[in-house]
């Protein structure tokens, strides 16, 4: 029996128009989700549960993009589920970030009953097929999302896991499912949670930053065990250069739900000329990255993260030789797939835009 989802459509985004009409849930093309609850978990971090139209395959660790129109503009940021693979509802916790469109409008607007659209699950910052009997996650600020994912996932899968978690956080007040990785602990006898504020309540003892000397300290076996690191690019660059300096750089395991330090949009670099092929347009661009660059020529990339996550941005370079902000990686190959947010013009460049 033919369904009109197998119907041969002339537009099917314009029957997603008509059927958001009906109900905005509804859709051939994409997945919308009403919000159905909305918790405080600090703060300036909320949880919102979603109950999408379809339901969304994701691993633990993975994040979904969550788009908003806001004033007739598109506005997408990746976000890692926090609740358990397979339910009804999908629930995401964001951190309001001074002067975020998408987390602003999420903390100071969003209500019960109101309607976000849900994209594709990516990421591979995800629990391999196997794993060792011994982990470590170290998680800072926001970066605790993810972490909170794949430490459950690694519970529900291996009840006896050795495991361990490094949280950092501005204040006391500032943990995340504090009270939900207490009882993790008490439940998993091999889990140790460690909560490191670095301005605590009452005048206590600031836990400092993460270094060499305190993990040797709070997890002397670090090395030896598997590692699921995601904060801050200070947190992860300190991590990096840990694991790396000594040759276990293979067991570790980052994300990073920031922008590279330095990595800003403002001018100031030497211009270069930037050929946009389809829009028969040539500019001289001094902007830091190549998203900036089109933006300031008047143009209107895709775009969601702008962090060099969710890959909305991609774009086929044509020509020219541009520095990813975030690996460091060179790339000079002709007609090779960048993303223009954290992509660094190193000469003239022609783009497929």
């Amino acid at each position: 029996m033919l369904t009109l989802r197998d119907a041969a459509l002339p537009d099917r985004h314009w029957v997603d128009f008509v059927l958001q009409h009906l109900d905005p849930t509804l859709g051939l093309t994409r997945n919308r989700g009403r919000i159905v609850a909305i918790r405080s978990e600090t703060p300036d971090t909320k949880t919102f549960v979603l109950r999408p139209a379809r339901p969304v395959a994701f691993s633990p660790g993975q994040f979904v993009p969550v788009r908003i129109v806001l004033g007739g503009v598109v506005h997408e940021r990746p976000y890692s589920p926090t609740s358990r693979p397979g339910t009804a509802t999908l629930s995401i916790t964001v951190k309001r970030h001074p002067g975020g469109t998408v987390s602003g409008w999420l903390h100071e607007l969003a209500a019960v009953g109101d309607v976000v659209e849900i994209g594709e699950p990516a990421g591979d910052f995800v629990l391999p097929a196997s794993f060792p009997a011994r982990l470590l996650f170290v998680a800072g600020g926001s970066g605790i999302t993810a972490v909170y994912a794949v430490l459950r996932a690694a519970l529900w899968a291996r009840h006896e896991i050795d495991a361990s978690l490094l949280y950092y956080a501005r204040g006391t007040a500032d943990f995340a499912f504090a009270s939900e990785l207490r009882a993790l602990e008490e439940r998993h006898p091999a889990l140790r949670v460690q909560l490191l504020a670095q301005q605590p309540d009452g005048g206590g003892t600031p836990a400092g930053h993460i270094s060499p000397a305190q993990l040797d300290a709070l997890v002397p076996d670090h090395l030896q065990r598997e590692v699921f690191a995601c904060g801050p690019a200070t947190l992860l660059e300190a991590v990096s250069a840990h694991w790396s300096a000594a040759g276990r750089a293979s067991r570790l395991h980052r994300e990073s739900f920031a922008p590279p330090a330095g990595a800003s949009d403002d001018a100031g670099h030497a211009a270069v000329p930037v050929q946009f092929r389809r829009s028969a347009r040539t500019v001289d661009g001094d902007a830091s990255t190549l998203l900036a660059i089109a933006e300031a020529a008047g143009l209107r990339p895709a775009t969601g993260c702008r962090m060099g996550i969710c890959r909305t941005c991609t774009c086929t370079k044509i020509a020219g030789r541009v520095r990813d902000r975030v690996t460091g990686a060179i790339d000079d190959a002709p007609m090779s797939r960048i993303r223009l947010c954290v992509s660094e013009p190193l000469g003239p460049i022609t783009l497929d835009l």
